[in-house]
């Protein structure tokens, strides 16, 4: 067991947790919201919220190159917004998704690996619990990922989930203070092909989704109730809440004028 291992499993062991079950929002409240957990996170608790998104929108990672590179009135005309996330990665579409956060108070740079296997290991065991067999994403297909600069589902990077190599869920990790914020999508359906089109990129192999993995896909709630589940499992998250503290609340608010902010967005 490496000490990265180690102080995790002391982590896990000492932490009480919540759980947010959040109604659709757009993507700057979403992000600040993402942030004002991570920013407000207490040494003795973790956080997992479930969310959704209110219209179809893409995010960027932090530093991802995008100003100029994609179509705003086409996107417009479609429906589709833009936000910029705090966390790195590329461009990936959020429609018909779970997507969900993890924070966790983690002063220890050696325990980032570990907390990221970790919690790709809760997702696996909710996705089994689902019926779907995904496994952790290899080396090979971590330095193919590295090589290209498509949008995030067409590219595994090491310890994403993919089914038949094809990936099902993407995430990224950013360090908030003394906390690690991680956030990814779970796909339900669609083939993320606005990202291509809007962006001008060329078609490529479709992600993997639950919908076409098992025929049709299972309620939002369904897969909510099964992500809890595995994450109680692998990390013994228990505690369930449905709002946030007034502090959280407060650092949203703040929060939200950058990420809703254009020159945040086209930053780059």
């Amino acid at each position: 067991m490496s000490p990265g291992d180690r102080s995790l499993d002391a982590l896990v062991h000492r932490l009480s947790w919540r759980i947010l079950l959040h109604e659709p929002r757009c993507g700057a409240e979403n992000m600040a919201i993402d942030h004002a957990l991570a920013a407000a996170a207490t040494p003795v608790t973790g956080v997992l919220r479930l969310y959704r998104w209110s219209e179809p929108t893409i995010s960027f990672g932090r530093n991802e190159p995008a100003r100029g590179r994609y179509d705003a009135e086409g996107a417009r005309a479609r429906g589709v917004a833009f936000v910029r996330r705090p966390t790195g990665g590329r461009a990936v579409l959020h429609d018909r998704e779970l997507t969900y956060a993890v924070i966790v108070p983690l002063r220890d740079v050696r325990g980032l690996r570990a907390l990221y296997v970790r919690i790709n290991e809760a997702l696996r065991s909710a996705l089994a619990e689902l019926g779907v067999a995904a496994r952790i994403a290899d080396g090979a297909e971590g330095a193919r990922a590295e090589r290209t600069s498509a949008p995030c589902f067409l590219a595994a990077a090491p310890g994403e989930l993919v089914v038949a190599g094809r990936k099902l869920v993407g995430s990224a990790q950013v360090r908030v203070g003394g906390a690690l914020l991680q956030h990814g999508s779970l796909l339900l359906d669609g083939d993320q092909g606005a990202v291509l089109e809007l962006g001008g990129g060329s078609a490529g192999a479709p992600p993997a989704t639950l919908a076409g993995l098992l025929s049709e896909a299972p309620p939002w709630e369904a897969v909510a109730k099964a992500v809890i589940r595995g994450f109680q499992r692998t990390l013994a998250a228990g505690e369930r809440v449905s709002a946030l503290r007034p502090r959280e609340t407060e650092l949203a608010e703040a929060y939200r004028e950058r990420y809703a902010s254009p020159e945040w967005t086209w930053r780059r």
